[in-house]
């Protein structure tokens, strides 16, 4: 049985023997890219793509940018063949990386690497990927970080036979492709909630009672008529402690649920001193400063949580006229979301607070159409949410194979 150092710990089984070290340099050309004069509009809003890292998405391939050029401008940059990968060299998003379905040029920031027909350009598109990580760390220590093309192109990897290429970038790409599936999914129930919520709340879409019958109207009210707005604690720096209690802060407020990976605390036994802040599962919690709106509805809190003074909670005045998961997608819709940024910015840093509650006019059905709207729309978020999960999910299974099929 073969012992070989330079092999990776996954193999197809019909593959034997090491794989031999390349520099970038030597799979293929390497092409800085660069900008033609942006002073001259004739080498732009044309029909080639024009490619910045703001283009890059963390997407295998990307189709469309928002900077194109015509023919004169396209002839005085460097074209990239589809098929090549992309990897940003400069700046704050070093190590994004992907591959270009169709030519293209792209700006400075970018290196690509056009391999030669001894290459798979899949296989080299997931070489680099796998690779990401560790050429970032060859980045200059400057203001503007940035590996330069010598660099870059000295970077040593292992390549196997132009067959095994083949048939790795051919797995990967089969991953990639149910990757891709499932994004457009989730990007697809998304718009559809988001498109179904605009007709429910400008009331073009009404529901029907158990018995076929229309919903008396909805009524007119002020937000801070139906509900109150209830600050948490603000808490000074030297509240903060290792561990304890766990506070919620506005940086926590943000997703489908909290975001609990990043916690602040406060000492255990001031519980008492601060009971009556506790958030509890079901409650119903927005951002109160800089992004405003931000509105997650909490849900199986895995630990004692205490809320923090920027995040405010909503609470009917009366639960059976207001419930909290029909109030939970009333503040997200258009009719309202809008309204909190508008009112915000009215201030030097963006702020809502209880004194806004007044100037915003919602409308409120009957509590039994609001059971129906909640439900409808919470099924659309259980579906969404299971794509969270699976793509997650196959996201670790890929960082996995990523790491096994590679050296």
């Amino acid at each position: 049985m073969e012992n070989l150092n330079n092999t990776p710990t996954l193999r197809f089984p019909v593959f034997t023997g090491e794989w031999e070290e390349k520099k970038l340099g030597e799979i293929g050309d390497i092409i800085t890219g660069n900008t033609p004069t942006t002073s001259n509009e004739e080498f732009y809003n044309g029909e080639y793509h024009f490619v910045s890292p703001f283009d890059i998405n963390e997407k295998r391939f990307f189709e469309k940018t928002k900077t194109t050029l015509t023919k004169l401008g396209f002839s005085k940059g460097r074209k990239i063949r589809a098929g090549s990968s992309l990897f940003v060299c400069i700046g704050s998003t070093i190590g994004k990386v992907a591959q270009n379905k169709i030519d293209c040029i792209t700006n400075q920031q970018i290196n690509s690497i056009v391999p030669s027909e001894d290459f798979n350009d899949d296989f080299v598109f997931s070489l680099l990927e796998n690779h990401s990580s560790k050429i970032k760390m060859l980045a200059a220590e400057q203001a503007v970080p940035i590996i330069n093309k010598t660099t870059f192109s000295k970077y040593i990897v292992l390549i196997p036979s132009l067959p095994e290429q083949t048939k790795i970038a051919s797995f990967l790409t089969a991953v990639d492709d149910k990757l891709s599936s499932l994004k457009k999914k989730k990007q697809l129930l998304e718009q559809y909630k988001k498109g179904v919520m605009q007709q429910i709340f400008s009331q073009q879409l009404r529901f029907k009672d158990d018995n076929g019958e229309d919903f008396a109207e909805w009524e007119e009210k002020k937000l801070g008529e139906v509900c109150e707005l209830l600050h948490g604690y603000q808490f000074k720096t030297n509240d903060f402690t290792k561990d304890g209690l766990a506070i919620v802060k506005i940086s926590n407020v943000i997703g489908a649920n909290l975001y609990l990976d990043d916690i602040t605390y406060i000492d255990s036994t001031r519980y008492n001193e601060f009971s009556k802040f506790e958030i509890f599962n079901g409650d119903i919690l927005m951002s109160l400063t800089g992004n405003i709106g931000r509105v997650i509805e909490v849900k199986n809190k895995p630990f004692r949580l205490i809320q923090n003074y920027r995040v405010g909670k909503f609470c009917p005045y009366n639960e059976k006229l207001l419930s909290k998961q029909f109030l939970k997608y009333l503040l997200i819709s258009d009719l309202v979301f809008g309204r909190f940024n508008q009112l915000s910015n009215q201030s030097a840093q963006a702020n809502f607070g209880k004194q806004d509650m007044d100037k915003i006019t919602v409308f409120i059905p009957n509590i039994s159409e609001q059971t129906k709207i909640a439900n409808f729309l919470s099924a659309i978020d259980e579906k969404i949410s299971h794509c969270c999960v699976q793509i997650e999910k196959m996201e670790g299974w890929k960082k996995g194979l990523l790491q096994g099929m590679f050296i």
